[in-house]
């Protein structure tokens, strides 16, 4: 049992998500998080809103955008098991475009994640739902977590384990791969957010994640390209999220449609036999 409230640190890595980032900042702070955050070459407004935050952030760095992605989780794990799992005693590390939440909503993120801090299990593998801009969104909304409220689960994708006790932190691969220890029994969900506006999801495959694909690995930005017509979703496609209601867990849309199945060809339209798969 822990005697003390524990120490939580989370951890962000950037590239060419300003518009979400000051959302996905006020959400680990709201959840009692201290912050090491690294921008990886971001030319878009990411930088100025981490000016925003610096009194927040235990830890800002620039990565030139030269530093081989492929590369990039391997040296935050070095650097947190180097500097910060003597001093925290849990880290969540969620993709840029993603926020955290309990598996159920009538507690908040933190609270949920003290009982697990208090468990006897280790890390935590969270539900991926797939927020996706529509027809319905409401444009006057700046942010995209008040204008993108349209989801489905995406339940075949690569295992989302994003928070975990810190002692167990391990070298990284995209936050897909397991910790030493136990897993938490119950899923978490997150909200994940590649889609925001249209210019920003045609930036997003045809500029910043073009040519991404190696070793079997981000294919999906291939596909994506591929079924950029597929992409245009309707708000009737889509669950809606009200912002207090527990998520709908039912598949009313299969991302591999426009994701594909593996690398270098469209998906069909109907279901198929999924393939395992690594994607970020």
């Amino acid at each position: 049992m822990l005697s003390n409230s524990p120490k939580m640190l989370g951890v962000l890595l950037c590239y060419n998500d300003g518009d979400l980032l000051g959302d996905a900042i006020e959400h680990l702070l709201n959840n009692n998080h201290d912050l090491v955050v690294w921008d990886h070459g971001s030319d878009d407004c990411t930088p100025r809103v981490l000016d925003n935050y610096n009194g927040n952030l235990v830890e800002r760095r620039f990565i030139p955008r030269s530093f081989d992605f492929y590369r990039l989780y391997q040296a935050m794990s070095k650097n947190l098991i180097e500097r910060y799992i003597g001093r925290y005693d849990w880290i969540s590390w969620p993709d840029q475009d993603e926020l955290l939440e309990g598996p159920r909503r009538d507690r908040s993120l933190f609270d949920y994640l003290l009982e697990a801090a208090d468990s006897p299990y280790d890390w935590v593998q969270f539900h991926n739902f797939n927020y996706w801009l529509t027809d319905q969104d409401d444009p006057s909304a700046v942010s995209p977590v008040e204008r993108i409220r349209h989801y489905s689960l995406f339940p075949d994708c690569a295992p989302r384990i994003r928070s975990w006790r810190a002692k167990v932190t391990n070298i990284r691969a995209f936050n897909h791969n397991s910790l030493p220890g136990a897993r938490y029994p119950s899923l978490f969900n997150l909200r994940h957010y590649p889609a925001r506006t249209v210019d920003q999801m045609d930036k997003r495959i045809f500029v910043d994640r073009a040519k991404l694909f190696r070793n079997g690995m981000n294919y999906h930005y291939d596909n994506l390209r591929l079924n950029i017509a597929k992409t245009r979703l309707k708000a009737d496609q889509l669950h809606y999220d009200d912002g207090v209601s527990e998520l709908n867990s039912s598949v009313i849309y299969n991302w591999r449609t426009i994701y594909g199945y593996g690398p270098a060809r469209p998906a069909p339209d109907s279901c198929g036999t999924v393939l395992s798969s690594t994607t970020t």
